[in-house]
């Protein structure tokens, strides 16, 4: 069995059980559409996000990209933000990065030889770079560990500046903004960050 061929047949096993368990599931699912939360993460195959926090269908929208990189050249991105904002009005906007990412190991390691993923990465390595004090002496996994803690940072900073959440906020409290990293040794998820309509970032980790 190639693996597109299983992919259809486990397609069609979940949609069978599906109805088995509740025969009206897909005539709900199709009038679902009431997003509270907006989850950006990176691109990666280790982290089930509606498993992770439990959300049923309809309940998040989900954005991905390599290392969570908020970029105002990336229009898919900025499309999607304006659409969470201004027309779902979800409460709350989640950068999420997590251990073991490959962009952040790719700015650690060096990707030269990917000239696509280095551009794309450009931000990250310059905050890597001025970062270089603090994480010279540390360990590849802290030092991962604590790159991946600024980056997220870094991501919710710049989505507060973008000019749709600071409209968002002169009329409301909405979205407040959340930077979590997910561990993958431990299963443990930890809020770093967050900001408000107030503008204040708040740190949360008592460790940073």
């Amino acid at each position: 069995m190639t693996s597109k061929e299983k992919m259809f047949l486990e397609s069609k096993a979940w949609a069978l059980e599906k109805l088995n368990l509740d025969k009206g599931y897909f005539e709900r699912l199709s009038g679902m559409h009431t997003p509270e939360i907006l989850w950006i993460g990176s691109i990666d195959s280790l982290v089930p996000i509606n498993e992770l926090i439990n959300t049923d269908p309809g309940e998040i929208l989900v954005y991905r990209n390599i290392a969570g990189q908020v970029r105002q050249d990336d229009i898919s991105f900025m499309a999607t933000v304006q659409d969470a904002v201004e027309v779902s009005r979800v409460e709350y906007i989640i950068i999420c990065g997590y251990s073991h990412c490959s962009g952040i190991y790719d700015v650690v390691l060096g990707s030269d030889d990917r000239p696509y993923v280095k551009k794309w990465l450009e931000d990250l390595r310059e905050l890597y770079e001025n970062s270089m004090d603090e994480l010279r002496d540390l360990d590849f996994e802290q030092r991962t560990k604590r790159l991946c803690e600024l980056n997220i940072k870094a991501q919710i900073l710049k989505l507060s500046q973008l000019e749709v959440i600071q409209k968002s906020w002169e009329k409301s409290d909405r979205p407040i903004l959340l930077g979590w990293y997910f561990d993958l040794n431990n299963g443990a998820l930890t809020e770093i960050f967050s900001m408000e309509a107030n503008h204040n970032l708040k740190q949360v980790a008592s460790t940073l």
